[in-house]
This record gives C-alpha cells, structure tokens and sequence, in this order.
C-alpha cells in the first residue's frame, strides 16, 4: 500500500485537536456557576425562587441560577430573611450565615512593581496582616469574584500574547481556608 500524505496530514492534525481539546478540558476549563455555603452546625434550608435548598452543615451546594431578580428565603438563628438579589454576573455564593469571606485577586503575567503593589494593599484577619488585594464580605449575595469556593485557581494560566491587559484572578476563600492558601502560597 502506498502512504498518502493527505491522509497522514490530516490524522496528525486530527491528533493535535484532540491534545489540545484534552489539555484544555484537565487544565483551563472552568465551570461557572452558584454556590450555597453552609458553614453552621445546623442543616439550613434556603427557598430560591420558589426552590427548596437544603444545605448540611460544613457544606456547601452548587446550583443553577439565571441573571436577573431572585427571591431568596431563608430561617437561621430565629431570624427570618426574605429578600431580592440582582444576579449581573454569572457565579457568585449565598451567604445566609453571614460569615464573613475573603476574596483574594492574584496578579498573573509580568508588569511593573509587582511586588510593591502587593505590599501596598493589606488587611488584618485576627491581628495578622495578610498583603495583596483582599476584600472582606459577609452580604447575603456576593459576585466580586472569578474562582468559587469549590474552585481552585488554575495551576497553569496561557496568557494571550497579543494582549497587553493585565490578568488578575480572584477567588472567594472562608476565613480559615483563605489564611491556610496564604500561609502555603505567601509565608
């Protein structure tokens, strides 16, 4: 039989899409989406939109939400909550303990003062000093993020050469997850 060059073209071609479909899939896929957190010792039942979620204690629950309004009910600790949240983005956490969360941004690429610029910006978590961009939340709803709590930031990050935009990451962290990453990435 005789090699077709077309042929072996087009199965290496075929190869690489496939590498690439399965490095992207392991590496950079994220999935977005909402998380009901639960960090109490009681087993918490929150209605979202005509929808009963119920949460165990030290749990947490992904579910699907659509932007725009939604109705959020809920009992904890003989206070009852019935309120409207505006979804703009397209994950974000519910608090209904009102724990206090951390979200933390994380410079990717190089630029200039790097390092000054994150000893510049600080915040005190039980008389510590934590540095970088952080910012401390305990709303019912919160959205200023990119990684949720059941997320982790990626271990490799492909920057786009002909972008100059800076790439910063953030990810929400509970209070002793967040000095436990700081500690293993920062100390």
């Amino acid at each position: 039989m005789k090699k077709n060059p077309s042929l072996i073209g087009l199965l290496i071609i075929c190869a690489l899409a496939g590498l690439i479909f399965m490095i992207y899939n392991l590496f950079l896929n994220k999935d977005d989406g909402f998380v009901i957190d639960n960090p109490s010792n009681k087993t918490l039942v929150v209605k979202i939109n005509d929808k009963d979620y119920t949460i165990a204690p030290q749990q947490h629950a992904r579910i699907d939400l659509a932007k725009g309004k939604t109705k959020i009910s809920y009992n904890f600790n003989n206070k009852n909550v019935d309120t409207v949240v505006d979804i703009t983005r397209s994950n974000g956490m519910i608090n209904p303990t009102g724990q206090e969360y951390y979200t933390f941004t994380r410079p990717y690429g190089i630029r200039k003062n790097k390092d000054s610029i994150f000893l510049s910006n600080n915040l005190a978590i039980d008389n510590k000093v934590y540095h970088g961009i952080i910012e401390k939340s305990s709303q019912l709803y919160i959205e200023n993020f990119y990684y949720n709590l059941d997320q982790d930031y990626p271990k490799m990050f492909i920057k786009s050469s002909s972008s100059d935009k800076n790439t910063d990451l953030s990810k929400i962290f509970n209070k002793e997850d967040f000095k436990q990453f700081y500690f293993e990435n920062y100390e």
